[in-house]
This record gives structure tokens, C-alpha cells and sequence, in this order.
């Protein structure tokens, strides 16, 4: 079979340029168990409490606070190290951050391993002109892209970015990020699972660290896993329970 220019998402985003691209993709990452526990003790990341995403969605903890990570001047870098064995399998020209939560990440993630850096502007981020340009900083026109944020969930964020950087010709071979929420998204998009893409840890992962850790009670957790994986409904009568227990 020719793997030429074989496309994994959509041709105009995602592209398999020659055969290592596909030895890259077997490769199973390291595990990351000291960085993880490091992740998830970070003071105010991981918060109890039955909390609400947009007014609708109920939570079942208050959303993770991963720029907390960010103020770590040790954590960080380490955070962005842990991307750069990712970046060089597959080939990465320049790293771009998604604006706002990716960019300091990304930017360790270019420091640690000596590429170019720019970012992406969020697609309708109030503020923004209508002139200004989608991506910033290094061209990314004709070179393979990586694309750094804070978290991947159903992949709707990850589409609109795919879809700034092709307008400006770039060639989007993977995405890092902090977390992986995708093991308790209820959807997930085409791209998100067809683009190559590593983390420091999925939410669960964190989730369990941070039990481990003593930053949530294990009865939290228990049903805070739960809620998550099999996703209950607002009107739950088990909603009662978790928020006692927090």
C-alpha cells in the first residue's frame, strides 16, 4: 500500500507525509507516574464540589485549574520537557500554543526542545480584529505544526484550531497536551481521534493521583468517577450524595 500523503483526518489537516510518519504512531509513551502525582497535588488544580460548565452541564468537581501548573517555575519546564520525544517522532517543525490556556505550556515545549514557537488565536475571542492574523510568531506556512494546549475533551476546540492554522497553510501533524479528557467526554470529534496526540495524563489519571495524594477524599472520588464515566443526569438524586461528601 503507497502511505504517501496517506490522511488520517481530513486531507487538508492532517497528512502522513512519507512511512516513518507511521513507525512514529506505534511508538507507546512512557509513563509518566512521578509527573502525574506532581500534576495533581499542584495547590487549587483539583477542587471538590459539584460545579456547572457553561450554566447547563453539571459537574461533578469544579473544573480542573491547570494554569495553577503554570506557576510552578520547576513544574513547568518539566511539563514541557515531557513533549519533546513527541515532537521529534513526528517530525515537528515549529510548536504553536492554543490561545490563551496552551501558550505557556507551548512555550516550554519549544524552549525544551530548541524549535520555533508561535500561537494560534482563538477562533471569536472577543478582543480580536478581524484583520489580525490567525497564527503569530514563527511562519507555520508549509511546516509541520505541533499543537499545544492546556486540555482535549470532545475535540470541538481542537477542530477550530486545525482550522485557523490550514487557513494558514500549516501542516498540523500532532497535539500535546496537559490533560486528556476524552475518557469522559460524552462525544468526540473525528479529529480528535484520528490526530496524533500525547498528554501528560488523562482526567482519570489525575483524578486518581490526587486521591492517592490526599488532596480528594477516596468517597469524592468514588462518586465523582462515576458521575463522570457514566454520566449522570442533572437531575440525579446521587448529585445529593457527592455534594455531601465534599
Amino acid at each position: 500500500m503507497n502511505t504517501d500523503r496517506k490522511t488520517l483526518a481530513n486531507a487538508r489537516r492532517v497528512q502522513l507525509n512519507d512511512r516513518a510518519d507511521l513507525a512514529r504512531l506505534t511508538v507507546v509513551p512512557q509513563p509518566r507516574t512521578d509527573l502525574v502525582a506532581r500534576l495533581a497535588t499542584v495547590p487549587g488544580l483539583v477542587r471538590p464540589g459539584v460545579a456547572h460548565w457553561d450554566m447547563k452541564e453539571r459537574l461533578p468537581l469544579h473544573p480542573l485549574s491547570v494554569e495553577n501548573a503554570y506557576g510552578d517555575p520547576q513544574l513547568l519546564p518539566d511539563l514541557g520537557a515531557a513533549a519533546v520525544d513527541f515532537a521529534r517522532r513526528m517530525g515537528v517543525e515549529v510548536v504553536v500554543g492554543a490561545e490563551t490556556g496552551g501558550i505557556p505550556l507551548a512555550t516550554a515545549v519549544a524552549l525544551a526542545a530548541g524549535l520555533p514557537f508561535a500561537f494560534v488565536r482563538k477562533p471569536g475571542y472577543v478582543g480580536h480584529e478581524d484583520h489580525e492574523p490567525s497564527v503569530r510568531g514563527a511562519s507555520v506556512a508549509g511546516r509541520r505544526v505541533l499543537l499545544v494546549d492546556d486540555a482535549v475533551s470532545s475535540g470541538g476546540a481542537l477542530e477550530a484550531f486545525a482550522d485557523e492554522l490550514q487557513s494558514e497553510g500549516a501542516i498540523l501533524v500532532g497535539a500535546f497536551t496537559l490533560v486528556d479528557m476524552r475518557d469522559v467526554a460524552t462525544t468526540v470529534a473525528p479529529i480528535a481521534k484520528t490526530l496524533p496526540i500525547e498528554s501528560v495524563a488523562t482526567y482519570l489519571d489525575v483524578l486518581d493521583a490526587a486521591t492517592d495524594h490526599g488532596v480528594l477524599d477516596p468517597a469524592v472520588h468514588h462518586l465523582a468517577v462515576d458521575a463522570l464515566v457514566n454520566h449522570w443526569s442533572n437531575d440525579d438524586p446521587r448529585w445529593s450524595l457527592l455534594d455531601h461528601a465534599a
